[in-house]
């Protein structure tokens, strides 16, 4: 005689809703390691999408914060480090050809 599975349908549910967080979890945990994507040049343009901040870059469409989203401008250049998978900004500087004061000169 074989016994009988006794699951109801919310305990298994709560098992695939939980599976799918820790799968998730996991791939954005290894997202965040080596290689990343890098980006020097203009910023193209900006956008808000499902209520993310995305910054267009020409080649890819990186996600960044609200405050980072506000204080960039359209034509800024700049060197973005982005993550592969989930195109996350790590980190973005800004920069200029124009030669940085160096004290008394």
């Amino acid at each position: 005689m074989i016994p009988k599975l006794n699951i109801s349908g919310s305990k298994f549910e709560f098992i695939l809703v939980w599976r799918q967080k820790i799968v998730s979890w996991y791939k954005d945990q290894i997202d965040l390691l080596p290689p990343y994507g890098n980006y020097q040049g203009i910023l193209l343009g900006k956008l808000i999408k499902d209520d993310r901040c995305y910054i267009d870059l020409g080649i890819e469409r990186v996600e960044v914060d609200k405050v980072t989203f506000s204080i960039l401008e359209d034509g800024e250049s700049i060197k973005v480090r982005y993550t592969r998978a989930g195109k996350r900004a790590i980190n973005i500087d800004r920069y200029s050809d124009e030669l940085s004061f160096q004290g008394n000169e």
